[in-house]
């Protein structure tokens, strides 16, 4: 789900400590033997939801005009093929909403633009997601070249395959639908201000100037350029009569995942009056990957330690992205729905890796799990007991694992 994933280290390599097993660090809560029986006790999830579940639910009568449904896709890489699933079975159901509004990072904003189009796209969507490759992404540039380049991969296959997946008939469908009131929000991040940009792709597709197809893609490129494997997308812009250029990349550097009040038209007298203007809405949030990072025994290096903690950092932020999303649906009625790779699914861990074996059995994982009911849960991460972490009164635990292999220091 990370925008630095590349950076994970290799598995060629002799530990120089024992780590903890796998089966044991990713398998449920620790028992510390240092603490009283029953002290520190997550919440348990049911508690949570006897809480929440007034604050969500409403019996306030249904604003004026239909109920939205807003779609919000995450940044993944090669993941995408799970969000890309998880739509199509979604279809398969009946159940699939038209978005009103979707918001897209990365893969996600590439995904997003045929989301907001419809179903009629689903095969689109699975062919592009299922047959792909890395080197119809990138290409990597000379070892040697690096040195005074501002990555370290080319992106041109990426910017070719943008040309001809979203050419000038889907980014015309796109003004199409924003003319029936639908929107389309994609995020970048600006490297000199180091915020979040958000666009409205319909409005650029719709704007009728001559290069609205080409800032569309260039915003997804820009949206997709990974920090130090992709090279930052320069955008012109024009300020007080003066032509300035800022240089864009992933807006997962910034947000993984993003819905804000201020897209949705939120009626801010009721929502002072201690009103719900958003009862009936439905917010949709479909992560691309896992909502926790798979445990890695780190090596004793600089690179893997930047690595570890980077990747650490980066799915900590989305953890709390979503629980915005979810806090906002809270605060104005909207029924908060999380889609995200389940954790006991193996993967390989590299989002940049564009392997089609891989992406067809992440693909199908999502349709699967859309299918037979089972892709979405009502309650943000951490809410599950085994989510959640309890303050360590020493160093000595039982694990709930009946067997595990024991890595032997040599």
């Amino acid at each position: 789900m990370t925008v630095f994933t590349v950076l994970l280290p290799g598995c060629a390599y002799r530990m120089d400590r024992a780590c903890v097993p796998k089966p044991v660090s990713n398998g449920g809560e620790l028992i510390d033997l240092h603490a009283p029986p029953g002290s520190d006790r997550p919440v348990d999830s049911e508690v949570f939801r006897a809480v929440t579940n007034p604050l969500q639910n409403s019996n306030a009568p249904l604003p004026e005009g239909k109920k939205q449904n807003v779609l919000a896709l995450s940044g993944g890489g090669m993941f995408g093929a799970y969000s890309v699933g998880v739509l199509n079975g979604w279809t398969t159901t009946g159940q699939r909403p038209s978005f009103d509004v979707v918001t897209g990072v990365s893969t996600g904003a590439i995904i997003g633009t045929f989301a907001l189009l419809g179903t009629e796209y689903d095969n689109r969507l699975c062919h592009l997601y299922t047959t792909i490759n890395s080197e119809d992404i990138y290409r990597d540039r000379p070892k040697l070249s690096i040195l005074w380049s501002d990555s370290t991969s080319s992106s041109k296959p990426l910017e070719r395959m943008l040309e001809k997946e979203i050419d000038d008939q889907i980014i015309q469908s796109v003004a199409v639908a924003h003319s029936q009131g639908k929107r389309f929000y994609v995020a970048t991040t600006n490297l000199d201000t180091r915020r979040l940009v958000i666009w409205d792709m319909g409005a650029i597709a719709s704007s009728g100037r001559p290069d609205a197809a080409k800032l569309y893609r260039k915003i997804i490129l820009a949206s997709a350029a990974v920090p130090g494997f992709f090279p930052p997308v320069k955008i012109d812009v024009t300020i007080n009569g003066r032509v300035y250029s800022e240089m864009h990349v992933d807006g997962g550097a910034a947000d993984q995942v993003f819905v804000r009040a201020s897209l949705l038209n939120v009626d801010e007298d009721r929502l002072k009056a201690g009103q719900k203007p958003l009862v009936g809405t439905n917010v949709y949030v479909i992560v691309a990957g896992k909502i926790y990072a798979d445990p890695e025994c780190t090596k004793s290096k600089i690179k893997d330690i930047a690595a570890s903690s980077l990747i650490s950092l980066v799915y900590s932020s989305a953890r709390n992205e979503i629980d915005k999303i979810y806090t906002l649906s809270l605060l104005t009625g909207m029924k908060f729905h999380l889609a995200a790779l389940p954790q006991e699914f193996a993967t390989k861990s590299d989002s940049l890796d564009f392997d089609r074996d891989e992406m067809r059995r992440l693909y199908a994982e999502g349709y699967r799990l859309a299918t037979c009911g089972q892709a979405w849960q009502a309650t943000p991460p951490a809410a599950d007991p085994a989510e959640q972490s309890t303050p360590r009164r020493g160093t000595d635990f039982l694990a709930p694992v009946q067997s595990v292999e024991i890595p032997i220091r040599r």
